[in-house]
């Protein structure tokens, strides 16, 4: 349509609005410039023209629009780029987090004091080893049996076995401490749903009277790039009607994986609790009926069962509720849902990894869950690999200083040094009388007659607590030297042959003691049943001497130290890389608001000057022209 002259006046004032409202925003940006997730803004406007005909227009005449119209205003953002670096946020998140756990073992076990012999670079563990070698080593002169230096090998052995324990309680105060880091990270993110929950609501009601509410939103997109770090999600908006046909966004949050799991729809949120719960079979299908041949759990052996009193236990799960408004009306069809061993992935799930991943040490039921659990090491593994080694060394000592005496011939004598008769098997299926060597692998009855008529020497030397013999269940906290060593130093046997004739050991004789100490030097098979009887791996993870094996758990531990290291590296220069394109769109650059200012400026001086020159060629039209008297 052609202009009216009057509505050339609304043109030039709704440029000088457009204008000034440019103006406004390009100040709002300058001063956020060092706000904290702060999204640059911009006016939103079209180009006006009235739709309706002019009656009296000439249709020789042009038709024009009427000038500008602010719409609302927007932000600059790439939501493309807010998806990637959401994804390698909890990637570093994940890895942070694990890396954290490693470095508080790592204080621990990576033995950095070099004991008492500075010069070949021990650590204290391996120190204590040779201190106690060095000290049965003493015993091997003719001071065999001298109270002095028996009590110095006692001595060193206890401040092994309390080495041992000290490193298990350190241990398990790190376990502690991540538990309760655990906690701490289920309660934030709980306040970071319920912040979103209540910026949904504002940001929906903002809408509605037709406020876009951009402030707000930069403080959920705040909470949602936090929420990132802890589980990995997927960001959705969707239109919902309000009424008189608007539509405001709805903002959804799910779990990212093959079974997305919803944590916030609009204004209704959901609350994580941890607890142990029950190890899911991870091919249940949950459209199907439940039945015997669609169960829901798993065994720690590894089966499946439709029983929950049957299924393993997971421990740390960690279940979010159904999701509710803030008056706690719940969502229709919303259910509380427990979380898989593998369903979750960041900080949180790094966390869970750290308090129940146990590498080898694995059961069958945790390795159907995951399968890639033999190789995930976190608290429990190094624990177990510490009991291991306690174990081993406990079980090894008290086995070489237990036994019966045997003559020169190297056979078993009695109580009075006359040689036990067994009866012996032949190949024939018959038996007969004779001599059997220490040596020799006895039968059942054959150990039954030597316990009944053999002379016992020595005993056992470490056991489960100072207050008793008992060796069952011996770990790296409870390892100790037995009640009867603590006792009697002279426990240490220094041999179990007989003199000739005699029912006695010679106090010189030392085979014994050159055999325990052998033992220190000798290959050991470590096998993870040995102190997990659940464990899916039956054969041995490692082979070889004492300090062998705690050197093995150092180089593993390091090795995971390392390579979680690379990961977070490469993770974090991602993240920063893609935030640094983030902020290239969404934020402010001084230069490019100073060249708003003026385009802006420009615009309103513009505006205002069209204003004027309206207003002279009206002034001369009405005033200027028409017919004078004569």
């Amino acid at each position: 349509m052609n202009i009216t002259t009057f509505g050339a006046f609304t043109t030039a004032r709704l440029g000088i609005y457009a204008a000034q409202k440019s103006l406004e925003v390009t100040g709002h940006n300058i001063s956020n410039i060092n706000t904290t997730g702060y999204c640059r803004q911009a006016v939103d406007q079209v180009s006006l023209r009235v739709g309706a005909t002019n009656h009296y227009a000439s249709a020789n005449g042009g038709v024009s629009g009427s000038g500008v119209l602010v719409t609302g205003m927007s932000q600059f953002r790439d939501p493309y780029l807010d998806i990637r670096y959401r994804t390698e946020n909890s990637n570093v998140g994940a890895m942070d987090t694990k890396l954290a756990g490693l470095e508080q073992l790592s204080g621990i076990l990576d033995e950095v004091g070099t004991g008492d012999d500075g010069e070949k670079g021990e650590g204290i563990l391996a120190a204590q080893f040779q201190d106690l070698r060095d000290q049965l080593a003493k015993l091997t002169g003719d001071q065999a049996t001298e109270d002095e230096f028996l009590t110095l090998v006692r001595s060193s052995a206890d401040s092994l076995a309390k080495l041992l324990n000290n490193y298990a309680d350190r241990i398990s105060e790190v376990k502690k401490n991540q538990e309760s880091s655990l906690k701490t990270d289920v309660s934030a993110v709980n306040d970071i749903l319920k912040g979103i929950q209540n910026l949904n609501e504002n940001i929906l009601k903002s809408e509605i009277y037709g406020d876009s509410a951009l402030e707000l939103r930069d403080q959920r997109n705040l909470l949602i790039d936090s929420l990132s770090q802890y589980m990995k999600i997927d960001v959705t908006y969707s239109p919902v009607s309000v009424g008189a046909g608007k539509t405001v966004d709805k903002l959804v949050i799910k779990t990212s994986g093959d079974n997305p799991i919803t944590l916030v729809d609009g204004n209704y949120a959901g609350k994580l609790t941890m607890g142990d719960g029950l190890q899911k079979n991870p091919a249940f299908d949950s459209t199907a009926v439940n039945s015997a041949a669609n169960p829901r759990y798993l065994k720690n052996d590894g089966t499946t069962t439709d029983d929950a009193a049957d299924a393993a236990k997971l421990p740390y799960a960690v279940t979010i509720s159904a999701l509710s408004d803030k008056s706690g009306v719940e969502l229709t069809g919303s259910q509380p849902y427990q979380f898989g061993d593998t369903e979750l992935y960041g900080s949180l799930q790094s966390s869970r990894e750290l308090l129940t991943e146990s590498g080898e040490y694995t059961n069958a039921g945790m390795l159907a869950a995951d399968p890639d659990a033999s190789t995930k090491r976190g608290i429990p593994y190094y624990q177990n690999a510490l009991d291991s080694l306690a174990q081993k060394f406990a079980s090894v000592l008290n086995a070489a200083n237990t036994g019966y005496m045997y003559n020169s011939s190297g056979n078993y004598v009695d109580k009075d040094g006359v040689e036990i008769k067994f009866d012996i098997p032949q190949a024939d299926g018959t038996t007969v009388k004779g001599p059997l060597s220490f040596k020799d692998t006895l039968t059942d009855a054959q150990k039954t007659q030597l316990e009944t008529d053999g002379k016992a020497l020595g005993g056992v030397l470490f056991s489960n607590s100072t207050k008793g013999d008992d060796t069952t269940g011996i770990t790296a906290a409870n390892i100790s030297i037995s009640s009867s060593w603590s006792a009697n130093a002279s426990l240490l046997q220094n041999s179990f042959q007989a003199l000739d004739g005699k029912n006695v050991v010679g106090s010189s004789d030392n085979r014994n003691i050159l055999h325990i100490i052998a033992e220190f030097d000798g290959k050991q098979e470590y096998k993870p049943t040995d102190v997990v009887g659940s464990a899916a791996q039956g054969d041995r993870f490692f082979y070889g001497s004492f300090e062998e094996m705690f050197t093995n758990v150092e180089e593993t531990l390091a090795a995971d130290v390392k390579s979680t290291t690379t990961m977070l590296n490469n993770y974090s220069v991602s993240s920063t890389q893609l935030n640094v394109s983030r902020e290239s769109v969404a934020g402010v650059d001084l230069n490019d608001e100073a060249m708003n200012l003026m385009q802006f400026q420009k615009s309103y001086s513009a505006a205002c000057r069209l204003m004027t020159t309206l207003d002279e060629t009206l002034d001369k039209l009405i005033n200027g022209t028409g017919v004078t008297g004569r």
